[in-house]
């Protein structure tokens, strides 16, 4: 195989996964890709790697490693304990840094569910749900899986190429992957609770912060007919059910606020205020907490 060439995965193979990974392909060039393909009398068809190259990264980097490309042979790197027994096909892949692609095909199979039980019997892991804080909403189910070596994730292809499957292996150096999913809170941090918008009202967006000097979470809610007073009650509810004590609020036509106590893990107070103000149709709402300071 020439270095600076990438032959035909199996006719048209190539041209169609990129076209899978990197739909900006032009469609022209997957044209004339087939067309070669179809040619059976004549030279089989390939594509540069460097067209290859420029194709799926349009920036460029100097100090980015250039990506090997591999046919009907996995990737450097790839782990062996990643490959499913059975009549599976080795398409090809790709490497780039700490990031491996290996492409598969088995039409008697499923291959993406057969990845991911082969993921769980290597010791891999789907991280679980990250929960809620504040005014943000928690984040996952995750679709990949993660153990001490890196993270990998399989998705099947569609269209003419549903009989194979993508499988991307990121290397993680020096970390087990699982863990810098969810930040995980001091004992000496509040954690805020999960607090949901009343219904029929969106969360635009939202933000916080967290430290053991103080934790904030504010967002940007909309809706019809919107009132501060009754914006106020129902995340104050929540707050309350979570085992948060309060005390009467103090309300306006347009601002409403609420002071509160809690405690965190180790049991030292904190307080802080609940606070909502805006439109009719727009209002933002904030919590901020503080450790009491004794005089």
């Amino acid at each position: 195989m020439h270095p600076n060439t990438v032959p035909e995965l199996r006719q048209i193979a190539a041209a169609s996964i990129l076209a899978q990974r990197f739909s900006f392909i032009p469609a022209f060039l997957l044209a004339i890709g087939a067309g070669c393909a179809a040619n059976k009398q004549g030279a089989p068809a390939s594509l540069p790697a460097p067209l290859v190259s420029a194709l799926i990264d349009d920036r460029g980097s100097p100090t980015r490693p250039s990506p090997e490309y591999t046919v009907g042979k996995l990737p450097p790197g790839y782990p062996a304990t990643l490959v499913p027994s059975g009549p599976v096909r080795i398409v090809g892949g790709m490497a780039t840094g700490d990031q491996i692609i290996a492409v598969f095909a088995d039409s008697t199979r499923r291959l993406a569910a057969v990845f991911e039980q082969l993921f769980e019997q290597a010791g891999f892991t789907r991280p679980a749900p990250s929960p809620g804080s504040g005014f943000s909403i928690g984040s996952g189910p995750y679709s990949f899986f993660c153990g001490d070596s890196g993270t990998v994730s399989a998705e099947p292809l569609m269209g003419s190429n549903r009989t194979f499957a993508r499988v991307i292996y990121r290397r993680m150096r020096g970390a087990a992957s699982c863990r810098m999913i969810e930040r995980v809170a001091s004992p000496n941090e509040l954690k805020l609770p999960e607090l949901r918008p009343p219904a029929g009202v969106h969360v635009a967006r939202s933000h916080g912060e967290s430290n053991s000097d103080g934790v904030t979470s504010s967002a940007e809610i909309t809706g019809t007919a919107l009132v501060a007073s009754t914006v106020l009650a129902h995340y104050a509810s929540e707050l309350v059910a979570a085992g948060w004590t309060t005390a009467t609020p103090a309300i306006s036509e347009r601002v409403a606020a609420q002071f509160f106590e809690a405690k965190d893990a180790s049991g030292a107070p904190w307080e802080g205020v609940l606070m909502t103000s805006g439109g009719r149709t727009a209002q933002t709402v904030s919590l901020t907490m503080h450790p009491r300071r004794t005089p």
